[in-house]
């Protein structure tokens, strides 16, 4: 029988900004495209491209509690994650992280960056949302990313979620939304791609799928892009 990977609920790992340019084929994007990272937890991704140049708005329902307590939990997080990959390395491919160790500094080095901001920024940058209703306007966004939440959690959040969360994405989002990975903690491609792609709801918008040049779950190197104009 096939390992999975066993989560009770959707976890805080931070993920830093060349691990987004890898997963979403970043190359294509202009400075001046308003990015919304959508439930980007204590990723680093914001901090370090707003550094860069780049104009991106974390959103995530994590955002109403504090800093502290943010830390405390993803902490926790990823003592579960690191203890839970030991019997599943096999599973993972080790080239952009080295070994555990390596992939333990980075997450830690990613979500301490994002403590820091979020404590100097608080709302500024970091909007609290509760997925998938939003307060953003219309086309308020360029390009939307979708990091390690919808698909890969496919177990927690059903179709309906998946379906309400792209269509509201559709609504303030006037280019492109881009979600990695398409596979769940089976490390199978989710059957949710195929259905929403077959739903007559997103007819009139283009869904593709992309190799991307990053992978570590395996079989977690696609991209699904979804044209909105």
């Amino acid at each position: 029988m096939k390992k999975k990977f066993e989560l009770d609920d959707i976890v805080l790992i931070g993920r830093a900004f060349d691990e987004y340019y890898r997963m979403f084929s970043l190359n294509d994007v202009s400075y001046e495209d308003n990015i919304l990272d959508v439930a980007s937890g204590v990723s680093s991704f914001s901090v370090e491209a707003n550094l860069k140049g780049y104009n991106v708005t974390a959103s995530d329902r994590i955002y109403c509690f504090s800093p502290s307590e943010i830390e405390k939990k993803c902490g926790e997080d990823l003592e579960i994650v690191l203890e839970k990959l030991l019997a599943l390395k096999d599973s993972y491919k080790w080239e952009y992280f080295e070994d555990i160790p390596a992939l333990e500094r980075k997450r830690k080095e990613a979500y301490k960056m994002f403590i820091a901001d979020f404590k100097e920024k608080g709302n500024k940058k970091y909007i609290d949302v509760e997925f998938p209703q939003t307060n953003f306007k219309n086309n308020e966004f360029k390009i939307s990313l979708v990091s390690h939440f919808l698909f890969l959690y496919d177990e927690h959040l059903d179709y309906e979620f998946h379906k309400k969360t792209i269509l509201e994405l559709i609504r303030i989002t006037s280019g492109e939304i881009r979600i990695f990975p398409i596979v769940n903690l089976r490390y199978n491609r989710s059957s949710f791609v195929d259905k929403l792609r077959e739903d007559p709801e997103f007819k009139d918008h283009q869904m593709e799928i992309h190799r991307v040049d990053y992978e570590f779950l395996k079989n977690g190197n696609e991209m699904l892009k979804i044209k909105v104009s």
